[in-house]
């Protein structure tokens, strides 16, 4: 038989005679295999052999008494009839009526003895009982880590014995169905003991709290379990659990025993290569020496000896050579390698797969509420109760922690056994100033803070702290412009589509050190950390501003962002002669006193955003001359704003959703780089004076904004523009500044033209929402509910470097050709709607002007169309689909995405002429097109039926066909349509549509 190759395993047994084998540490006998031996060690459910029963500690032989007599010889019998009941897939004939040979075992399982009456248990049968016993060995396994949990004077989850309880209740209903219930209940229980196996508890100890933990300790067990794994990440901010995690697992895997060896080394920022080595060998009780070569050697070598092991490296701050190290790569025996860190590029960079990383993350509100009162009961066992009004502000205590586990249960410790209402209102009146001081400090931004530290770039440094003065972090536009006002990133005269790179860069980079988390607030605990010392009160619920006497001369930075300031007092007026940055957005404030900035002369960046209440600004704001960034978003009552011609150091100005009427002084802010007067309904600008001197912009936004219309000797000498959004009312406007502007080689590279009324237009909201100054360039027209014939009128023009052609609401239209005209190659998506005369969209071949050159075009939607009957008016009638070649210039020849909703006068959406122009057709959906009786024609109309069943056609890229609300359709397609692989396709209220599937998958 030779030497067993897995000799790990055959040490824990005693060989017997025939095959048989004596487990050394519970001491019954079985037959088999090392992977039989591996499953009863290792307690590996559904591998028909019973759990080990011994402490996995525990290497002695401890004899049990078989609980059945028949279990015993089931085991040796060549594995042919399963130990119990809920075991296995039984291969004996048995009778599962006949209840008297069922013998009940302890815990609800039951042996199956061989019966005289003959009978086969259907498959549903054994699949119930596999199940059964699979959760009878996770029982087991819960079970034997109850009685750990209470010798170690721990208390269980209440979802534990809930578990325990609707298992016992399914194993109840398997026992009264063995005994004649009706096998139409098989089904169900299958799949409720299903479900109950993937919601077995994994974390069973009440101190652990938090969805997230069980979901990442179930992911830690799938990769400790999977040998392909070697290396596992665990990544987060300071003070989220990660050494938590690692903590667990090392007791858990321990406890169960898979492992011989589990070493437990601190890293920390200190980090060196001989240091780390030292650690490790004293862990495992080896001494190095000699030179590096050696103790590499040698503590390679260690490990090796030490058999299957896990090596936990805790708080690791920077890359580690694990070959010059000593610590294998290669994967021995199934060891493991877990490594705790805050920064995620050290993982990329140690080769963790992605797939491997466990990402820590803060609590939820409740899951805080619910460790904060832990942590305040008494041994953490059982949670602290508080009358009403303790109990509120314990919950906004709870709230600010916002989620960390850390600070959590420093303020946990600090207010212990506290039942004063009067100090549990002054613990939450210094956590929300961020004065909280002592264990606070010491514990909670102690640890934080090397996270800051660690950003050796100032550069970073001075980007995490201003995106700490906003309470959240969501439009990341917006705050890589405010780090351009601050001057962390310089503008000079760099284009917008270098400085939003650098700005993401830095936001990539804040990530990878767990200081940000895009899309979420910044964490409370972190904010406190980086914003000592300024005033920084961010989604407090402030009604009020501070106190005079905190606006100290030297403060520098003032954020008050998201609260509920409704008013700032009269004859306030602080004096911060070297306050450069005042955040008081997203608040109620309806007025500001005129001397308010009278004492700030240094300020430089001002935000206003978000004041719904504020109706004017005081004339003092004139006078704050080194102003670069002024920003009056969605102020909806604003009417008034003071003279900014003295303001010329201004570099960005958004005044938009307001009321103002003029902007006075606008024409002399010769520096401005980023202006937005979107939405102002009431704005009057003086043609051809206000944007002609503004020749520095980058970014002009004029959406939404009632202009008379741009005329073109405004914008003219504005070459650096970049972004660019603007409307026009009517079509000679629109035409000449195409003609001018566009198409003269000084167009910005993303734009927004738009003609015609937006009102209530969904569809060009959409698409200003998407587009932006950075990222893929977007060149956009919108041409809306134009009144003029195309027949009394030229053509409509069109840059020549447009991507995206948006029609809707032209009711005189009759097809694109003879309503647009010039040459648009870039052009790659159209979408027409609710254009009703409309009869056809293009000419298949580019017999017009425009379509002679639409040969990029790969999207097209089509939505209610009332007369639309075919979709070229031109199409070539053809009898044999097969024998027609793509000319160069088809309009179709790119095309992957068409899309038809609400179109209700065609009748044959692809004819045959236009089916050899769509070979890269990907995806096709269909809506609510009452009269639509064919999607794809395989002949044209009054060829022989036979004919077009035998005629094949190609659509080799189809992947998805979704047709909805068809009620006439009839066929897909008559013929054989041969793609490279079965389309997703997907069909819903298409009554008449036969079932006759059409596609076939080509043989090359």
């Amino acid at each position: 038989m030779g030497r067993p190759k897995e000799e790990h395993y055959w040490n824990q047994v005693t060989k017997g005679n025939a095959g048989t084998w004596k487990c050394k540490r519970c001491g019954r006998e079985f037959s088999g295999g090392a992977s039989r031996i591996k499953a009863h060690v290792d307690r590996i459910p559904g591998k028909g052999i019973s759990a080990c029963s011994a402490s996995p500690h525990d290497n002695h032989p401890q004899p049990q008494e078989t609980a059945n007599p028949m279990e015993g010889a089931a085991e040796h019998e060549d594995h042919e009839m399963v130990d119990a009941f809920p075991g296995g897939l039984m291969q004996h004939p048995v009778n599962v009526n006949n209840t008297e040979h069922i013998n009940y075992l302890p815990g609800g399982s039951a042996a199956v003895v061989q019966s005289n009456n003959v009978g086969f248990v259907s498959d549903e049968i054994k699949k119930l009982l596999e199940l059964l016993h699979d959760l009878s060995l996770e029982e087991n396994d819960i079970k034997g880590e109850l009685d750990w949990l209470k010798s170690q004077g721990k208390q269980s989850k209440t979802q534990v014995d809930d578990w325990l309880n609707e298992l016992q209740q399914l194993r109840n209903k398997v026992v009264d169905l063995v005994k004649g219930a009706s096998h139409n209940f098989i089904q169900p229980l299958i799949l409720q003991m299903s479900e109950l196996k993937k919601e077995k508890p994994v974390v069973l100890s009440s101190e652990f709290v938090g969805k997230d933990f069980e979901k990442n300790v179930k992911k830690m067990w799938e990769l400790v379990g999977d040998e392909k794994a070697l290396m596992i990440g665990i990544h987060g901010m300071g003070g989220v659990g990660k050494t938590c995690l690692a903590t667990y697992m090392e007791t858990q895997i321990i406890r169960k025993g898979t492992f011989n060896r589990v070493i437990w080394v601190t890293v920390s920022r200190e980090y060196s290569i001989s240091k780390l080595q030292e650690d490790i060998a004293e862990a495992i009780g080896v001494k190095l020496g000699g030179n590096e070569r050696i103790r590499v050697a040698h503590l390679s070598s260690a490990l090796s000896e030490k058999g299957k092991w896990v090596l936990i490296l805790d708080d690791v701050w920077k890359f580690i050579d694990l070959e010059k190290v000593g610590i294998p790569r290669c994967r021995i025996n199934g060891s493991k390698l877990i490594i705790t860190t805050r920064l995620k590029h050290v993982l990329r960079q140690m080769d963790c797969p992605t797939s491997n990383v466990i990402a820590m993350r803060p609590l939820s509100e409740s899951e805080g509420l619910e460790l904060f009162l832990a942590r305040l009961g008494e041994y953490h066992k059982t949670p602290a109760t508080f009358p009403p009004n303790i109990l509120k502000i314990a919950g906004i205590i709870a709230r600010e922690c916002d989620g960390l586990p850390l600070a959590i249960s420093v303020m946990a410790r600090t207010m212990k056994g506290v039942d004063s209402i009067h100090q549990w209102r002054h613990a939450l009146n210094k956590l929300e100033k961020g004065e909280m001081g002592g264990e606070m400090e010491e514990e909670v931004f102690q640890v934080l803070k090397p996270s800051y530290d660690n950003l050796m770039d100032t550069r970073l440094q001075n980007s995490f702290l201003h995106c700490a003065l906003y309470f959240g972090f969501w439009n990341f536009d917006e705050r890589i412009m405010n780090l351009v006002d601050n001057g962390t990133i310089n503008n000079g005269r760099r284009s917008l589509e270098e400085i939003f790179d650098e700005g993401h860069t830095i936001f990539n980079e804040l990530e990878d050190h767990s200081l940000l988390r895009r899309f979420w607030n910044i964490q409370n605990s972190v904010r406190n950390m980086a914003c000592q010392r300024l005033i920084v009160r961010c989604g407090k619920e402030l009604t009020g501003i501070p106190h005079v006497h905190e606006w100290s001369a030297d403060l520098e930075l003032v954020s008050l962002d998201t609260n509920r300031i409704k008013e700032i007092p009269a004859g306030i007026s602080p004096k911060c002669p070297r306050l450069s940055t005042l955040i008081l957005s997203n608040n109620c404030i309806s007025s500001i006193p005129e001397c308010f900035f009278t004492h700030m002369k240094s300020l430089a960046i001002l935000d206003l955003s978000e004041n719904g209440s504020l109706t004017s600004l005081p004339d003092s704001l004139s006078d704050l001359t080194r102003l670069v960034s002024l920003l009056l978003d969605k102020c909806y009552a604003l009417e008034k704003v003071p003279p900014l011609e003295r303001l010329q150091k201004l570099s960005r100005l958004i005044i938009s959703y307001t009321k103002v009427e003029v902007v006075l002084g606008l024409e002399m802010l010769t520096n401005l780089r980023w202006l937005d007067l979107s939405y102002n309904e009431k704005l009057r600008l003086e043609s051809g004076r206000v944007l002609r001197g503004l020749t520095n912009l980058q970014y002009l936004n004029l959406f939404y904004a009632t202009l008379s219309n741009v005329e073109i000797e405004d914008v003219q000498g504005l070459t650096t523009l970049e972004y660019f959004v603007v409307g026009f009312d009517d079509c000679k406007s629109y035409n000449n500044f195409v003609t001018s502007i566009c198409n003269t080689g000084s167009v910005p590279k993303s734009y927004l033209l738009y003609l015609g009324s937006i009102e209530d237009n969904d569809e060009i909201i959409e698409s200003y929402d998407h587009i932006g100054p950075s990222g893929d360039h977007q060149r956009i027209v919108h041409l809306l509910d134009c009144k003029e014939s195309p027949h009394l009128l030229s053509p409509h023009l069109l840059p020549n470097d447009l991507t995206n052609l948006y029609i809707d609401y032209n009711a005189r239209w009759e097809s694109l050709c003879e309503a647009l005209s010039n040459i648009t190659p870039s052009l790659d998506n159209i979408q027409i709607a609710r254009c009703r005369e409309m009869e056809s969209v293009l000419c298949s071949f580019g017999n017009c002007s425009f379509c002679s050159n639409l040969n990029n075009l790969q999207s097209l939607q089509l939505y209610e169309l009332d007369s639309l009957t075919v979709i070229c008016k031109d199409d070539v009638a053809a009898t044999d689909t097969t024998a027609q070649s793509l000319k160069p210039n088809a309009v179709f020849s790119q095309l992957r995405h068409l899309e038809i909703r609400d179109c209700d006068g065609i009748e044959t959406l692809v004819t045959a002429g236009l089916l050899p122009q769509i070979q890269n057709l990907e995806t096709l959906s269909v809506y609510r097109c009452n009269s639509l009786r064919e999607i794809f024609a395989a002949n044209s109309s009054g060829a022989d039926s036979e004919d077009a069943a035998s005629t094949i056609i190609t659509l080799p890229n189809l992947t998805s066909l979704y047709l909805y609300d068809l009620p006439m359709l009839e066929t897909v397609c008559k013929g054989i349509i041969i793609s490279e692989s079965f389309p997703d396709l997907e069909t819903e209220d298409c009554p008449k549509l036969e079932s006759r599937f059409p596609f076939k998958v080509s043989s090359s």
